[in-house]
This record gives structure tokens, sequence and C-alpha cells, in this order.
């Protein structure tokens, strides 16, 4: 008399029946038939290929991608700081500089502290006291509340407040 199959042998025969399954699934799969060959052959004749010639690349600037795309809404975020010009002093008769540098962040250290700024063309500059940038301005004195430029030629001062005002 025949004993029972125990679990391990019936796992065994269940493993054995998936992998030909398996393996009879992937033989299917790659008998393909391929396409008649009469059929590329009249295609080939009545429409030559012709590659076609590449398509020009645009630069794009990150001006125009920064239009493009719409703005991104923080809402976790705090206010941004508040740029406040001080008012200006310049002799009579000289024209008046022109301070285009804006306030993009600060890093205070101990030894050296820096301002990051960008000019009219979008460049961004890293400053530390003392340092003439752009236009002829002198960065002269740098707390965490705020920076102030003295432009070089007229003496005019300019402030920019980069602290939350309260």
């Amino acid at each position: 008399m025949k004993s029972a199959p125990t679990p391990l042998t019936r796992r065994r025969m269940l493993l054995l029946a998936v992998l030909l399954l398996t393996l009879w699934a992937t033989w299917q799969i790659g008998q393909e038939t391929p396409a008649p060959k009469i059929v590329a052959e009249r295609t080939a004749r009545r429409a030559p290929i012709k590659p076609a010639p590449p398509s020009p690349v645009l630069p794009l600037l990150w001006s125009a991608r920064a239009e493009a795309q719409p703005p991104i809404i923080d809402i976790f975020s705090t206010a941004p700081p508040t740029v406040v010009a001080s008012p200006a002093v310049v002799a009579a008769g000289s024209p008046k500089p022109v301070f285009s540098l804006k306030y993009i962040g600060h890093l205070l250290a101990e030894d050296t502290s820096h301002a990051f700024l960008t000019d009219e063309q979008d460049h961004v500059i890293a400053a530390k006291v003392g340092q003439t940038l752009g236009n002829n301005w002198q960065l002269t004195a740098m707390t965490d509340k705020q920076l102030v430029f003295r432009h070089t030629t007229t003496g005019q001062e300019q402030t920019l407040q980069i602290g939350t005002l309260q």
C-alpha cells in the first residue's frame, strides 16, 4: 500500500508544476509570427525612408522658464524680509548714483561674514564687509538686521533692512 505524500513532497510537486508552466508561457510568448516579407518589400518600394532633419535646439533662458511656471506658494514660510532704503544724501549738482543690488541672504560668522546679493543681470555676488561691488558701492557694515553700503565717489549711503521690522 502506498503512503500519502508528505507536505514537503506536495510543495515540491507544486513548485515543479509552476516552474513548468512558467517555462511553457515564456516559450509561447517568444513564438510570435514574423510579418510577411512581401509586405515589407512593397512598402519599401512605395515610400523610401528619408532621414528627418534634426530639429533646432532653442536655448531656454531662466527668465522665460520662471515666467512659464506658476508661482510656488509656501504655506509654511515666514514673511520675507522688508527692504527699506534710507534717504539719500547727494551733493548738489552731481548725478545720483543708482543702487541696483538686491538682497538674497546672509551668513554671519565670527571671522567670515558674507552677504549674498544679485546685480542687474541677476548674477549672484558674495560680499564681505569692506568689499567694493558693482557701480562703486562698498559694503561698510553688516548686522543681522541691516546692510549698509556707501558709494565710494559720492559718499552716499544706502541701508538695506534685512531683518523683520517690529
